[in-house]
């Protein structure tokens, strides 16, 4: 895991305790502008403090992530990806639904915009191509690029980019967390199909 990078502009961070692991969420009043996943040492590297991050605390639905001091829209942005993530660890759905802030994402140009769209397109379970994705979003000779977005993807979970291969059915470099969300959501559809309970994410 790499160190937390830097806060945004005008975000707010708070900290998850996931399933997957500790993470990072920032929103502004635009929405979900980064989800990053750290542990302990990454945050005293980078002199940041579980206190100073707020670490998550349940809201009135027994869900939430400590934003009292957050204004209403980014607060509002914040509970919902700690609910849809919950939720989608558990194995009990499939999809997210927060707006993402780009710009405070630090994603600007078109063409990232359109490949992070384009993978939010990607069925749950199922994969597409670098070389594919490249070829949605309009630039068939861009699957270097793809590969580079999806390295550093801001947001992963919400944009997902586990479902991103290599022509030859390799994930190459990735981190192996990402590898394991593809099988986490292949053994749910094969749950789904036989009848059995949701699995969580393990």
């Amino acid at each position: 895991m790499s160190a937390p990078a830097p806060r945004s502009p005008g975000g707010v961070a708070r900290l998850l305790e996931t399933a997957a692991g500790l993470m990072i969420v920032e929103a502004t009043h635009e929405g979900i502008a980064r989800l990053q996943q750290v542990d302990a040492a990454d945050l005293h590297a980078a002199d940041l403090h579980l206190a100073e991050l707020d670490p998550a605390e349940p809201d009135d639905a027994g869900r939430g992530v400590g934003v009292d001091d957050v204004a209403a829209g980014a607060k509002a942005h914040l509970v919902r990806l700690a609910e849809q993530l919950e939720d989608y660890l558990a194995g009990t759905a499939r999809e997210f639904d927060v707006p993402l802030d780009w710009a405070a994402a630090g994603v600007h140009d078109e063409f990232s915009r359109e490949v992070y769209r384009e993978i939010q397109h990607i069925p749950y379970g199922e994969t597409s191509t670098y070389g594919q994705i490249s070829m949605d979003a309009g630039r068939p000779r861009n699957a270097r690029r793809v590969g580079r977005l999806c390295s550093l993807v801001p947001v992963p979970f919400v944009i997902p980019v586990h479902r991103v291969i290599r022509a030859d059915g390799g994930m190459g470099n990735c981190p192996e967390y990402r590898l394991r969300l593809l099988h986490h959501e292949r053994r749910n559809l094969e749950a789904a199909r036989i009848g059995s309970p949701a699995a969580p994410f393990a």
